[in-house]
């Protein structure tokens, strides 16, 4: 059945509110958000992982995985089948046979048990690409949503920015018709509110750009709706990175891969089993007769027992080019799994020296923004008496607006960078981090 879309009576109209009541079917939100200390945060978190389509997706993924595995498990049970058919013939008159056959394949060379193993592996993989994909949700939900923040708080600075150099202007125009100030800093006014304006415009756009890319993650329809207060959370401080041993140990994408390797090695041992002999055992229990109702009867009914072996003796290669296929295949994933540890490792490496870095950086242009604006205001003031070109002025104009700009951004990298860790450590840094992951067959369902 196609999926029900839910479409707005027109554009820009809110989306129904999600139910509250609604229970959540995936797992929690992870540990880390609660270090941001933003409920709200938290909370459209905990919504995505209901609602995201493409969450949802990969937990059809995860299900077929199950399936699969449960498909492994029958093929080593016996097969039970019961047949009937009726003939007749022109010369013989009718008859009739009723049969109950029974075979199993007792895997002597213990290819259905790779086969199960593989398939076993192959669960718990596509679970932990799932918890790595409810992960890498909530980090892009965090991003979004302290670029969302960050927009808003840039917007209202342009908004008061726009506001001042307008009483600016004001001041000049009345200075300009008293003789006071020259035409050419009447122009320059005139152009700098122009040109804040214009920024405050473009900047309106990307709050609501932001906004719809916050809601799509939400797995709501991109109304540019979503409301947040125009301000950053306060910046925690960093957690201990702990063990690169522990990292791999909780990143369930390093565990996803790793149990990929892990079941293509047993598809290697699968494949190169198939090429023994095969080996089942058959039994069957029935009769016939000309007549139906006699068909069941004591003496039509007769039971027999078999065993067979086969052997292929040429396919033309097929058999050892697969097992050829699947030892390709299994260096391949050994490969990529050691790509993907030490990009991990890199991950972590480059989010603990941004961190120093921006700390840094974001106490320096704290320092710079309180210094620009006390200049900002004094060049004005010397410039209403005289003492200074309106150039000037427009400098530390300029100079303020980097300063508050440059802040604001630092703090939304800062955040995003906590984040950053949090996701390349495999979070949560609580003192219950998320299991290690097994291999042994209990684990799986």
């Amino acid at each position: 059945m196609a999926p029900q879309v839910v479409t707005p009576p027109q554009w820009q109209a809110a989306s129904p509110a999600a139910s509250e009541a609604e229970e959540a079917a995936t797992l929690p939100p992870p540990g880390w958000l609660a270090q941001l200390h933003d409920a709200r945060l938290t909370a459209l978190v905990t919504e995505a992982l209901r609602h995201n389509p493409d969450l949802a997706a990969a937990r059809e993924q995860l299900e077929q995985s199950r399936q699969a595995l449960r498909i492994s498990r029958a093929a080593r049970l016996p097969l039970l089948g019961l047949s009937f058919s009726g003939d007749r013939a022109e010369s013989e008159g009718r008859s009739f046979s009723l049969a109950t056959d029974l075979s199993w394949d007792p895997d002597l060379w213990g290819e259905l048990r790779a086969e199960q193993r593989q398939a076993q592996l192959e669960y718990a993989a596509a679970a932990a690409d799932l918890r790595h994909q409810q992960a890498t949700l909530a980090a892009d939900i965090s991003r979004t949503w302290f670029q969302l923040q960050e927009a808003q708080l840039l917007q209202t600075l342009y908004r008061e920015r726009s506001t001042t150099l307008e009483r600016d202007l004001e001041t000049i125009e009345f200075g300009y018709r008293q003789g006071l100030y020259e035409a050419l800093d009447l122009y320059l006014a005139r152009n700098d509110v122009n040109a804040q304006q214009a920024d405050l415009a473009e900047q309106t756009q990307l709050v609501a750009e932001s906004r719809r890319t916050l809601e799509l993650l939400l797995g709501r329809y991109p109304a540019a709706a979503i409301t947040t207060r125009a301000e950053l959370p306060l910046i925690a401080p960093l957690p201990e990175a702990g063990l690169p041993a522990q990292m791999v140990a909780r990143r369930p994408d390093l565990q996803a891969s790793w149990l990929q390797l892990l079941a293509a090695d047993q598809a290697l041992a699968a494949a190169h089993r198939a090429r023994f002999p095969d080996f089942t055992l058959t039994a069957a229990y029935g009769g016939s007769s000309e007549v139906l109702s006699n068909l069941v009867s004591s003496g039509n009914l007769a039971w027999t027992l078999g065993a067979s072996l086969a052997q292929t003796l040429f396919d033309g290669g097929q058999r050892a080019a697969e097992q050829a296929r699947q030892a390709a295949r299994r260096r391949e994933l050994e490969q990529s799994y050691l790509s993907a540890l030490y990009a991990a490792f890199a991950e972590v490496e480059n989010a603990l020296s941004a961190a120093a870095a921006l700390q840094q950086q974001h106490q320096l242009y704290q320092e710079a923004r309180d210094n620009a604006i006390q200049a900002e205001q004094l060049a004005f003031e010397r410039y209403q008496r005289g003492l200074e070109t309106y150039t000037t002025v427009l400098e530390a104009q300029r100079r303020s607006l980097d300063a508050q700009t440059s802040v604001i951004r630092l703090r939304r990298a800062l955040l995003e960078n906590q984040v950053d860790l949090a996701l390349a450590l495999g979070g949560p840094f609580a003192a219950t981090p998320n299991q290690p992951f097994s291999d042994t067959t209990e684990s799986f369902p």
